[in-house]
């Protein structure tokens, strides 16, 4: 996908350990145990296994005290990699108050790297501006990475593109130019699909200058233009070809747009938080370029009667309806000329007319997205607490069968009631929870070893339709002497509550943008809206987001469906139609930590 989240930190690895292993000769321990250990840790970051080498160097730590920074930054640097923010803390404690004289660039890149991974970008950029750029082209161009990221993650693009310009100085790898390049490209045009100014100062530098007209295209005439402008901007073909396939998903709204929800009876709370999104999109559009917009209740008359009216009154595009059942009711209706956004998916084994595109946040989607994420972490194998029902059924099936095409197992699969407030039980079984066994007579005070549980689940995956039971199940783990597994869950675990929250702190889970990210304008479009329902639940929320993206992608529809190559950057995801004309979403992954959410 688009979104970039390459990070380089491999450079500084390889540098580092490799001076390291040409020193390690000359400490006291025995010859090969120190440059064996370093190699096997340098071969364990190259296989993507980071908690292992993060380990293994704080072991290095322990046993060279001359040393012993290097290797504990090192350390750190791994357990940020394996998404462990709390183990590379504690390794980052351990480095002494003289790194910041002995080794200045390491200790305040490291540190910086830490306040990226919490999302503090101010914070990250505090730290870089304790030194001067490094001298040493690994660390420069680090420090440049670093110094980008933190600029975008506050708000401040201009700053983010020179800094990631800069850091093009230090980079000789093609490899590396183009990623730099590329995630420079998705950056300043996240930042321009979130309202931020790319205007470029007086006397901007003109490769930075480009860069950033480059994101505010928005048509291809614009990206024709600019290469007239700018015919020797480093900007290559392939950086262009992904500007143009981003921008063809642009066009003009058609002059009426119908919408079609239920606006009454049982299903009134779901369509009118939807249509309170859809307007608030509505509403930031340019009153000139507006289309007209007509809403029908399509509880207050047949599915059928409300989507031939709203044909009938001149619409050019339809979104809606919104229940499972109007949805497979109005597709037979479509001929195709008037294109339609139905917002739930018709059944798996209905095609779907022409121009017929389908919007849903599926709990299905993402247990697929949490499978692939464990993989990626590499997590083979886990278990899985899932509720009874059609909902965990439906959950459950679809992770395990993601996990399965992807190579991992599903070791073992527990149902609970969600109406249930006690869960050891279900814990003891899932995971094997037994007592230690005891090969000797305890002393007096002495005590006897804790419960052990199996070894081969390096994961947990607790599904839950609500906050509450994932809220009970987290704490009964850790009661449970199971807490040192990793748990992944669906974003319907959690909702905005810092003192309930905490109960959950450590869990993995995907949400869209509108919940986790820290992106400024997001924020403050999210902030307003609770600010003007402060009653409003998680689910409000997202569904006003549903509404809200579900007006920006009418254009895109109309013209060119967006593709992977040609996601749009929406509140509920990263958005892209698949060959089936389902509108997909790729999502954020966060953890909670001290009851709040931080993007990883």
């Amino acid at each position: 996908m688009a979104q970039v989240t390459w990070r380089p930190r491999a450079t500084l690895i390889i540098v580092v350990a490799s001076l390291l292993f040409t020193a390690a000769c000359s400490l006291v321990r025995p010859e090969e145990s120190v440059p064996d250990s370093q190699e096997q840790a340098t071969r364990l970051v190259r296989e993507g296994r980071h908690a292992e080498a993060a380990q293994i160097y704080a072991e290095l730590a322990a046993q060279t005290p001359d040393e012993h920074d290097n290797y504990a930054m090192l350390s750190t640097e791994q357990w940020l990699a394996a998404n462990n923010i709390a183990a590379a803390k504690q390794a980052f404690a351990t480095v002494s108050p003289d790194a910041r004289t002995k080794l200045p660039a390491a200790r305040a890149l490291v540190a910086a790297e830490i306040a990226l991974a919490e999302n503090d970008g101010a914070r990250a950029l505090r730290e870089l501006d304790q030194i001067s750029v490094p001298s040493a082209a690994d660390q420069a161009q680090n420090y440049w990475w670093i110094r980008g990221r933190a600029s975008f993650m506050t708000g401040h693009p201009v700053e983010g593109t020179r800094a990631l310009v800069e850091r093009e100085r230090y980079l000789s790898d093609p490899a590396a130019l183009r990623a730099n390049r590329d995630e420079l490209l998705t950056r300043i045009r996240a930042a321009a699909d979130h309202g931020q100014s790319l205007k470029p100062p007086p006397k901007t530098d003109p490769v930075v200058a480009g860069w950033l007209e480059l994101g505010s295209a928005r048509t291809p005439a614009d990206l024709a233009n600019w290469n007239r402008v700018h015919p020797d901007h480093p900007a290559d073909d392939v950086v262009l070809g992904a500007a143009r396939a981003q921008v063809s998903v642009v066009a003009e709204f058609p002059n009426q747009i119908a919408l079609l929800l239920p606006l009454s009876g049982r299903a009134e709370p779901i369509g009118v938080a939807v249509r309170d999104g859809f307007i608030a999109a509505y509403l930031e559009q340019d009153a000139a370029s507006r289309p007209r917009l007509r809403i029908y209740d399509v509880a207050a008359q047949p599915i059928a009667a409300a989507y031939n009216q709203a044909i009938a009154d001149g619409a050019a595009f339809v979104v809606g309806p919104l229940t499972k059942e109007d949805v497979a009711a109005v597709a037979p209706l479509s001929q195709g000329t008037t294109p339609v956004l139905a917002l739930n998916f018709l059944g798996q084994d209905v095609a779907p007319p022409k121009n017929f595109y389908q919007f849903a946040l599926l709990p299905e989607d993402e247990a697929r997205s949490v499978a692939r994420r464990v993989v990626a972490d590499g997590r083979m194998n886990g278990v899985a607490i899932v509720p009874t029902g059609e909902w965990g059924a439906r959950v459950a099936a679809a992770f395990a069968d993601e996990l399965k095409i992807l190579g991992g197992s599903v070791l073992d699969s527990q149902r609970y009631d969600p109406a249930q407030v006690d869960f050891a039980d279900t814990i003891k079984t899932v995971m094997q929870v037994r007592p230690a066994k005891l090969d000797h007579k305890l002393e007096k005070g002495e005590k006897p070893d804790p419960p052990t549980h199996r070894s081969d689940a390096a994961f947990i995956f607790v599904a839950s339709s609500s906050p509450g039971p994932a809220r009970l199940i987290l704490p009964q783990l850790r009661f449970n002497y199971a807490g040192d597994v990793p748990v992944y869950s669906t974003s319907d675990s959690f909702a905005p509550d810092p003192a309930a929250n905490s109960e959950i702190d450590g869990m993995f889970f995907p949400d869209m943008p509108w919940m986790v990210s820290n992106d400024v304008v997001i924020a403050q479009i999210r902030d307003s809206v609770r600010s003007a329902w402060p009653a409003g639940t998680a689910r409000r929320d997202r569904l006003y987001a549903f509404g809200f993206d579900a007006y920006r992608l009418v254009p895109a529809l109309r013209s060119n469906p967006p593709t992977q190559a040609g996601e749009i950057a929406g509140v509920t995801g990263r958005l892209y139609v698949d060959p089936g004309n389902h509108v997909r979403r790729d999502l954020d992954w966060a953890q909670i930590r001290s009851g709040l959410p931080n993007p990883l």
